[in-house]
């Protein structure tokens, strides 16, 4: 009787044992390699900004010289599973000196004004070289940018508002040089916008935005770098001549490019 009840209870326990292996209920916790990554930081950008609008035979308007300061709050975000990422940056500044000619203005020196902006792009990476030491990303997105004009002759005060909705097609190559330096390189095309220069509207608008960093790890959590940005974006407005009627085609371009500053948490 005893060996009975000795051999029903090794039975049971065995089975235990092998419903619990199946179930996990003694094996170590399984643990997943996270699948996100990005970062986030705050950047400062040092630019100089240029633009014209004319027709070729008549100058309306010209802004050379002004400087600007302006700071950002940029991020990032990278699914590694699908090779996905979203990533974006918004700033707020001011522009300072320069000067300006405006049409049945004189020249003069240009008042203290606005700028501001904000970019936010999507895309994929689809290419890898040399162990992942060099890598290729394609993306689209949106720009927005907002940059016044404000000048006084003393009899006189001007105010031009110059607003762009863009769409942004570019490709990202960015790589690693050593352990802690790294190097990233933007190029995108802008296809479209929405411009507009107080009433005056155009959907003619086309350009180019680049922006190159190169960056250091001071911690595995925490990257400076440093780089320059150029953007150039070409606008036609079609106008008619209240004397006559006859049509005219102005056509406007604006130039900004500077030295970026940045320093970022990377989780």
């Amino acid at each position: 009787m005893f060996k009975r009840f000795f051999a029903l209870l090794t039975v049971t326990f065995l089975c235990f044992q092998a419903q619990a292996a199946d179930y996990n209920i003694k094996g170590s916790p399984q643990y997943q390699a996270p699948t996100l990554r990005g970062s986030i930081g705050l950047r400062y950008w040092y630019s100089q900004n240029n633009s014209e609008l004319d027709t070729g035979d008549l100058n309306w308007n010209t802004v050379d010289g002004v400087s600007s300061h302006t700071a950002e709050i940029v991020g990032e975000l990278e699914d590694l599973t699908t090779s996905t990422f979203v990533r974006g940056y918004v700033g707020l500044g001011r522009n300072f000196g320069g000067e300006g000619d405006f049409y049945s203005n004189p020249s003069g020196d240009l008042e203290e004004s606005a700028l501001g902006y904000v970019v936010v792009d999507g895309g994929w990476r689809f290419a890898s070289f040399a162990n992942e030491m060099v890598r290729l990303k394609g993306f689209v997105g949106y720009h927005y940018l907002n940059d016044s004009i404000d000048a006084e002759d003393g009899r006189t005060v001007i105010e031009q508002t110059r607003q762009w909705h863009a769409i942004r097609v570019g490709l990202t190559a960015e790589g690693d040089i050593s352990e802690r330096v790294s190097w990233s390189f933007d190029v995108a095309a802008v296809p479209w916008s929405h411009t507009r220069v107080e009433t005056w509207e155009s959907q003619w608008t086309h350009g180019v935005e680049t922006d190159l960093m190169l960056n250091l790890d001071l911690t595995r959590n925490w990257q400076v770098g440093v780089g320059g940005r150029y953007w150039w974006l070409q606008s036609n407005f079609d106008r008619r001549w209240v004397s006559d009627g006859s049509k005219a085609v102005f056509e406007q371009n604006y130039q900004r490019y500077g030295l970026l500053l940045e320093s970022r948490y990377l989780f």
